[in-house]
C-alpha cells in the first residue's frame, strides 16, 4: 500500500535521505519490532522507532515504573509504582499515531527484535531466542559511562560472540539515551536495507566517543553451525 498523505507530511526529511524512499518507509510501516525491556535504554530507542515510522512495536517489560525511570522519556515522576508497560504504550500512543505500540505476548511475529533488558542475563536470553528463531536483532546495553551496541543480522556472529563484560555501575545521566538512540539507529539500519553486508557490527560507547567494528564468531559457537567462520 502506498504511504498515505499524512505519513508522506509526517516522514518527509527522511523520505528525501540517499538511497531512502516510499519504498523503504513502506518496509518500516510492514515491520513488527519486538523490543524487549522499556527502561532508561528502551525509552529513547521506542520513540525513535515510533517516530521513524515502524508500524507494529511489541513491548516486553513486567516491572513497575522506578525511580530512575523518568529518565527513559517515556515516564512522570507521578507514575512511579505503576506497570511500565501500561506507561509506555500510553506515552507511544501520544507520541504518534501512525506506530501501533503493543503489548508483547506468545503469538506475536515479530520481523526484528531490540533487547535492552535491565540485565546481562536476560539480554543473552532474548539474543539467543531471536538468533534461534532467525530474527534479526541488536542488543543495546548500558552501564556507568559508557554501553554497547550490538548488530546481529541473520548468519552474524551472535551476541555471546560479541558481547564484552560491562562494568555494572549504575548508568550516567545521559548515557542509557546515547546507547537506546544508537541501538535504534542500528535496527532501522537493518529494516530498511542500508546496513552494509550481512555481517555483524559492535558499536562501543566510552566517553560519549563511538567506536565500531566487525563482530566475529568465537570458534565452536552454535551460531556457526552450518557456516563458515
Amino acid at each position: 500500500m502506498s504511504l498515505s498523505e499524512a505519513e508522506i507530511a509526517r516522514y518527509a526529511r527522511q523520505l528525501i535521505l540517499p538511497a531512502y524512499g516510499p519504498v523503504t518507509q513502506e518496509h518500516l510501516r510492514a515491520a513488527r519490532v519486538h523490543v524487549v525491556g522499556a527502561g532508561e535504554v528502551a525509552g529513547p530507542a521506542l520513540l525513535y522507532l515510533a517516530a521513524a515510522g515502524v508500524g507494529t512495536l511489541f513491548v516486553d517489560d513486567a516491572l513497575d515504573v522506578a525511580a530512575e525511570d523518568p529518565a527513559a522519556w517515556l515516564y512522570s515522576a507521578d507514575q512511579l509504582g505503576t506497570p511500565r508497560l501500561l506507561a509506555a504504550l500510553e506515552a507511544l500512543r501520544a507520541a504518534t499515531s501512525l506506530s501501533r505500540p503493543r503489548a508483547h505476548a506468545t503469538a506475536a511475529d515479530p520481523t526484528a527484535v531490540l533487547v535492552c533488558a535491565s540485565s546481562g542475563g536476560l539480554a543473552r536470553t532474548a539474543a539467543e531466542r531471536a538468533r534461534v528463531a532467525g530474527v534479526p536483532h541488536v542488543v543495546a546495553t548500558a552501564g556507568g559511562d559508557g554501553g554497547e551496541v550490538i548488530a546481529v543480522p541473520p548468519g552474524a556472529p551472535c551476541f555471546a560472540c560479541a558481547a564484552r563484560t560491562g562494568s555494572g555501575a549504575p548508568v550516567r545521566p545521559g548515557v542509557a539515551a546515547a546507547v537506546g538512540a544508537l541501538g535504534a539507529v542500528e535496527l532501522l539500519l537493518i529494516l530498511s536495507g542500508a546496513s552494509q553486508g550481512p555481517g555483524g557490527r559492535r558499536i562501543e560507547l566510552v566517553s560519549g566517543r563511538p567506536c565500531s567494528s566487525a563482530t566475529a564468531r568465537v570458534p565452536g559457537c552454535a551460531c556457526g553451525q552450518g557456516r563458515s567462520a
